[in-house]
């Protein structure tokens, strides 16, 4: 027996001591299907902890255990977990073959330690590993999401219920990274339609998160359909093509974003169970808690995919509700373009019905099927039938924003008496539409005192328009009279009216004002870097005071990178 394998206290591996060690101190219980059965059939789950923050444990350590229809773990008489018994060339026939009901890998009474480890079988996520990214990423991931939808001229939903934001006029989004459908852009007429589908594995795994938490991305999604279909859809697109989502993954996975945690709110209620588990070295029963997916009564494959895409485009001359396109070999590396149900295609017209986490995980795993035909089969692009353009909304939408990081540039220090200091403010429009825009600088001292001038408003008037792609900078002259050492606050506004993510909208900064000393003229910047735009170069200029509480400053429009803005 090699070293691997080598008995060690009572039954454990050498390697499944050292492993048991580390799953006592980091994570619990989650889950995974027994034979892909799910819904009012036996189901298995996974060991695994309340997620681990930025760092929640190793996915290939996680082995397969009983679990009820609503995915919560059925313990033994101990209070021990029950792992499922897999047939493998190191497990015994005697342990895996127990004809048709899952046999199960017996346990130590004392510690719940798995006494055979070499029948049980690991759970694989593939590329939904990226559900250990750290809260910060989701959310910006989501921001992405919510700014591509808001900002379309319309939105839809593809054959597998993915998100699809559309744009009528190209220009627009020539730079756009999350193009999809458009591999070269030589020839297309600048009024042409532009569909994106949000396709990210990362920000379908965001999408799916928000729902589980909220019920909600923040905004209407189309096709009308309740949030915990919305929820599947978006874990379907999130994983491997080829992979498979079932309840057990599902009901790990909400651990590992901590969604299962009690001190989460979450938007669908919880179960909770005592399980014995060993704690800093310690046995004892521990709390675990599970998503209650009770809610989600019913998925029913015909009637999902018969309402998509949504809305119906295919075949363009008569559009057929629940009809994609795809390949179709015919033989002799002969090829046809097939369009028809997708049931059919994909599913050959066998139905589901089904609720609780079991239906939730085939809605979410029949998504990915479709996703992986489509993907198998895909129509050339040049031969794909369009997504049909908007029309006109005669609403715009647009993302202004102010950088971060290169936004504002003030003094760093302020020698108090100066006079001629600067700062520079600079606003950005992401489009897809023209914006119209007021920047509103404020600068406030911290001992009360006043900075002439201050707010200043750029322009005066009327509000500059950027188009897509285009910025604008404005540097504004001051004096500093303060008459003691103190800070200056700084905060900078860009205000627009049909914005959608008008969080990036204010940026602030800190200007330290001494007394004695010898600040440059021109200061350290607090914030420095660069400010992107594209579009059309304009004018620029400097200016001055424009009296009272609407001085403005010089501005300039570009449409090239502007490096080094003037602290």
């Amino acid at each position: 027996m090699s070293d691997s394998r080598e008995k060690f206290m009572g039954g454990f591996t050498r390697t499944h001591f050292l492993f048991a060690i580390a799953l006592a101190l980091a994570i619990g219980v989650g889950a995974m299907t027994f034979k892909g059965q799910q819904g009012g059939q036996a189901v298995v789950a996974a060991p695994g902890g309340g997620g681990g923050g930025n760092s929640p444990p190793d996915f290939g350590d996680l082995i397969i255990v009983l679990r009820n229809d609503s995915g919560v773990p059925e313990l033994d008489a101990n209070n021990c977990w029950q792992p499922i018994a897999f047939e493998s060339e190191y497990c015994p026939e005697a342990v895996w073959n127990c004809g048709d009901a899952p046999c199960l890998v017996p346990t130590d009474p004392e510690t719940c330690g798995v006494l055979q480890p070499t029948c049980t079988k690991e759970v694989d996520f593939g590329r939904i590993n990226e559900a250990r990214s750290p809260d910060t990423v989701f959310a910006t991931q989501l921001e992405d999401v919510i700014v591509r939808l808001a900002t379309a001229d319309c939105t839809s939903l593809d054959p597998a219920g993915r998100l699809v934001a559309t744009t009528d006029g190209i220009t627009a989004l020539v730079d756009d990274k999350m193009l999809r459908q458009v591999d070269h852009l030589d020839g297309i007429p600048a009024e042409a339609s532009v569909s994106a589908t949000i396709d990210s594995p990362l920000q379908n795994l965001a999408i799916y998160r928000e729902m589980m938490l909220k019920g909600s991305i923040g905004i209407d999604l189309p096709g009308g359909a309740d949030p915990l279909t919305s929820a599947a859809r978006a874990l379907g697109a999130a994983s491997d093509k080829a992979g498979l989502i079932n309840v057990d993954l599902v009901a790990y996975l909400n651990q590992i974003m901590e969604l299962t945690d009690n001190s989460t709110p979450t938007a669908l209620p919880k179960i909770c169970i005592e399980m014995k588990e060993e704690v800093m070295g310690v046995v004892q029963l521990v709390e675990k808690c599970f998503l209650d997916y009770g809610a989600y009564t019913q998925y029913d494959r015909a009637a999902n995919f018969g309402g998509l895409p949504d809305p119906a485009y295919i075949p363009q001359e008569s559009p057929a509700a629940g009809w994609f396109e795809y390949l179709e070999f015919l033989g002799s590396d002969t090829f046809t373009i097939t369009r028809g149900p997708i049931t059919t295609a994909v599913f050959g017209d066998n139905g589901f019905t089904g609720g609780n986490i079991g239906g939730f995980a085939r809605a979410a795993d029949d998504a990915r099927a479709v996703i992986n035909f489509m993907h198998s089969w895909a129509v050339p692009a040049e031969f794909e039938t369009p997504i049909p353009p908007c029309g006109t909304t005669g609403e715009g939408a647009y993302d202004v924003s102010i950088s971060d990081v290169s936004g504002l540039q003030v003094p760093k220090v302020i020698v108090d008496g100066s006079e001629g200091r600067e700062f520079s403010v600079t606003v950005a429009n992401a489009g897809p539409d023209e914006a119209e825009i007021t920047i509103r600088v404020t600068a406030t001292p911290r001992n009360g005192g006043v900075i002439v001038g201050s707010p200043w408003t750029f322009p005066a008037a009327p509000p500059v328009v950027l188009g897509p792609g285009e910025s604008a900078s404005y540097t504004q002259f001051f004096a500093v009279d303060l008459g003691e050492a103190t800070t200056i606050d700084w905060r900078a506004t860009a205000i627009a009216s049909k914005d959608v993510n008008p969080a990036n909208n204010t940026v602030e900064a800190v200007s330290s004002v001494e007394t004695t000393g010898s600040a440059s003229s021109s200061g350290t910047p607090v914030l420095s870097g660069r400010s992107t735009s594209g579009g059309n170069s304009g004018a620029s200029g400097s200016g001055g005071n424009a009296g009272g509480g609407d001085n403005q400053g010089g501005g300039s429009k570009s449409g090239r990178q502007m490096d080094n803005l003037r602290p």
